[in-house]
């Protein structure tokens, strides 16, 4: 089950001049205007500089004028903003949610708070917009914009919002992300969302998982994204992020079928599956524990492999008809889940 050399070399080419970034997916910064952070940009910069963060989505409410900011610095900053509204559906109920659109800057941004008249944008650097609400088929339209605009759209803390029992109520486009981590590995939200991205696949829908700390008060690292990424832009981050190659957690974990990379999808006939599992985050690196990666399909748990944060493990296995394939990595001292690969989906 271990990887040979000849496999090792393969998968290292596939991510070749690419190294692991650590980073947050969802904050707010006080940034004036209608923004609700607490900090200011310049404290949250000395504040990841501690946590050995490398970016952070500062996602501020009805404004974009936070990507304007003096402080403000690509590859540190991704831009974006998270809105709330209520989505009508076909049975005239309505579904209350916020959802999250993350640009590498404020152009495509602003750009599409123009063409969406809803949400009555003011225009310019200081411009303000409302939180409209849309009908299902409307919601639909405008996630493609996004994606078109050359942004990632992600439905946060579903379960703390939405109450239905319906995974699919909470899906509106595949090759969007679902907030899993939300504010720490180990709290309920992210239990409750975690069996709400299992119900999600488990209907066959193509959605990836996403962490957020959604943090206002202060940088906080329990609930990071690592992205093996080409250099510290946010060019960078979201060419990967568009694709599902990234990893919802604190632990980079590289992952191929034949030449496709997590977050897409290929046929699986006459594949090798090869894994890689390294570079952890301090925040969840200790050479005293144990830890373990888990390869999963959709009929459960196919391999484990238990190994050290202080040594790379490398694995590979031959693939087999199912929906897809993806991996974990636990803290078995902690009991732990805290990495989550996107999953490769079967197209035969």
């Amino acid at each position: 089950m271990r990887a040979n050399e000849a496999e090792i070399a393969y998968l290292e080419e596939l991510y070749a001049d690419r190294r692991a970034y650590f980073g947050e997916l969802h904050n707010h910064a006080k940034t004036g205007g209608t923004a609700d952070g607490l900090r200011t940009l310049s404290h949250w910069r000395g504040a990841m500089e501690a946590l050995k963060m490398d970016f952070a989505a500062i996602l501020d409410h009805k404004q974009v004028r936070h990507m304007f900011q003096e402080e403000w610095e690509d590859g540190l900053f991704i831009g974006g903003t998270e809105p709330g509204t209520g989505i009508l559906d076909s049975k005239a109920e309505v579904k209350s949610m916020h959802y999250n659109m993350v640009f590498t800057g404020p152009e495509p941004l602003m750009e599409l708070l123009t063409e969406f008249e809803e949400y009555g944008f003011t225009g310019g650097r200081e411009g303000h917009f409302n939180y409209p609400r849309f009908t299902t088929e409307r919601f639909g339209e405008l996630i493609d914009r996004v994606k078109e605009k050359g942004g990632f759209f992600v439905h946060p803390h579903p379960k703390q919002l939405m109450k239905s029992d319906d995974p699919l109520d909470y899906v509106f486009r595949d090759q969007t992300g679902l907030e899993v981590f939300y504010g720490d590995m180990a709290n309920a939200h992210t239990a409750l969302n975690y069996d709400l991205w299992m119900g999600v696949l488990a209907a066959g829908r193509r959605i990836w998982a996403v962490a957020g700390g959604d943090n206002h008060a202060c940088a906080d690292d329990r609930a990071l994204n690592t992205i093996y990424a080409e250099s510290r832009t946010n060019k960078a981050y979201l060419d990967h992020l568009r694709e599902g190659d990234f990893v919802c957690g604190s632990v980079g974990i590289k992952m191929c079928i034949g030449d496709q990379k997590m977050g897409g999808s290929c046929s699986f006939a006459g594949k090798k599956l090869i894994l890689s599992v390294a570079d952890f985050h301090r925040s969840v690196k200790n050479p005293d524990h144990t830890y373990r990666v888990d390869i999963i399909n959709d009929r459960g748990v196919v391999c484990s492999e238990e190994f050290s944060c202080t040594e790379p493990v490398t694995l590979s296995l031959e693939t087999e008809p199912c929906a897809y394939y993806r991996a974990e990595v636990f803290d078995v001292n902690r009991n732990l889940r805290i990495a989550i690969g996107n999953p490769i989906w079967n197209d035969d």
